[in-house]
């Protein structure tokens, strides 16, 4: 018998103004022990010099330049130019683990699997520590995604053709985009997953309150249009929306909290109020009961503290 080719790889790192970072995020790829690759780097409109970072690696990648749109448009721009059967998202401040790509190529032997993710390790970039590992399971169904069990972008391989059956990602939501990805994905296959770290995420920590509402909305109409679509008629999707509308009100409570913390001991007092009076619009209960509490603790201590029971989920 002839052997199976291996499947061709397409890389699809999405960047903006991240010039310094970019360059770690590409040898890391290069590094991969698959070679059947090629890297496609959306360059979303920057304004430093990442058009001279890519072009430093010369015919190793092909660079595309496009006015800003956005993570989604960015990405959506890479699966219309991938020549890979299968496609891998890279973010552009991320590495990946040597094995990465030959051992999720290694699972798309079952039509049922429409994507392979993996374990990541998160990674403070402001602060340079480690912030635990992330990993939502090993065969995730609808149910389980709907409850925010959701792969990373850094973290997931996806069959193109899947990619082109589902449109891509949704260019109107400017947050959570890989969740309703997800979701759609997950309506007809299988997300496999491997438990063992084969990636690093940089995370840094949202600095706006516009940042963090914006999220909220854009998880707000994606759990409306689900609750519609699928919850009417099923109980496990009505308990899996349920799960996630909690996690996603304590995130965002947790994070305004941070957010007025820092604000507090900068003395920007205004702001801290203002971050308090958005984090009781998310758990007014809550925030009333804590308030005093808060404003004590801060009078108090020497210096901030993270917000306790943050869930570690991200869109």
């Amino acid at each position: 018998m002839t052997p199976t080719a291996p499947a061709f790889i397409s890389v699809i790192i999405p960047t903006f103004n991240r010039a310094a970072l970019l360059p770690r995020a590409i040898d890391s790829v290069l590094r991969q022990t698959y070679r059947s690759i090629e890297i496609i780097v959306i360059d979303d409109g920057s304004t430093d010099h990442t058009a001279s970072v890519a072009a430093e690696y010369g015919n190793a990648l092909r660079y595309f330049y496009q006015s800003n749109a956005g993570a989604s448009a960015a990405r959506n721009r890479g699966i219309r130019e991938a020549r890979g059967t299968l496609i891998a998202f890279l973010d552009s401040d991320d590495t990946w683990h040597p094995e990465k790509l030959v051992r999720q190529a290694a699972l798309f032997s079952a039509p049922a699997i429409g994507a392979v993710h993996c374990a990541i390790r998160v990674e403070h970039t402001e602060r340079g520590e480690t912030n635990g590992l992330y990993y939502p399971g090993d065969a995730l169904n609808l149910h389980d995604v709907l409850a925010l069990r959701i792969p990373w972008p850094t973290a997931m391989m996806v069959r193109r053709d899947v990619l082109l059956e589902m449109g891509g990602f949704d260019e109107t939501l400017v947050a959570s985009e890989d969740w309703e990805l997800c979701i759609r994905i997950a309506r007809k296959y299988i997300l496999a997953g491997i438990p063992d770290v084969l990636a690093d995420y940089q995370e840094g920590t949202p600095g706006h309150l516009s940042g963090v509402k914006s999220r909220y909305t854009m998880e707000c109409r994606i759990q409306r249009k689900y609750r519609k679509l699928l919850g009417r008629n099923c109980p496990a999707c009505r308990r899996s929306l349920n799960i996630a509308w909690r996690i996603q009100r304590d995130w965002h409570f947790a994070q305004l909290c941070g957010l007025s913390r820092k604000a507090f001991y900068a003395g920007h007092f205004a702001e801290f109020l203002r971050y308090r009076l958005a984090a009781a619009a998310f758990d007014p209960i809550r925030a009333i009961r804590e308030a005093p509490g808060v404003l004590a603790k801060n009078l108090l201590r020497g210096k901030p503290a993270d917000c306790p029971n943050t869930p570690g989920f991200k869109s």
